[in-house]
C-alpha cells in the first residue's frame, strides 16, 4: 500500500505540465465523491411496488 508521504514525494518529482493533469485527475475525484454523498442521502426513500426499480417505465408512462 502507498502511503501519503510517498505519494506526496511522488507528486513534487512530477514537471508543471504534469502537475496540471494531477490537480484536474483530483478535481474529478472530488466531484465524483460529492455526486455519491449526494445521491446516497435520497436512496431508499421512495416508497413504491417492490418491483419499481425494474419496471419504472411502466409506472410513469403506464
Amino acid at each position: 500500500m502507498i502511503d501519503r508521504e510517498e505519494i506526496i514525494a511522488k507528486i513534487r518529482s512530477l514537471p508543471d505540465d504534469l502537475l496540471k493533469e494531477v490537480a484536474e485527475f483530483i478535481r474529478r475525484l472530488e466531484e465524483e465523491r460529492r455526486k455519491k454523498d449526494v445521491l446516497s442521502d435520497v436512496i431508499g426513500i421512495c416508497e413504491g411496488p417492490p418491483d419499481l426499480a425494474e419496471r419504472h417505465d411502466k409506472y410513469v408512462y403506464g
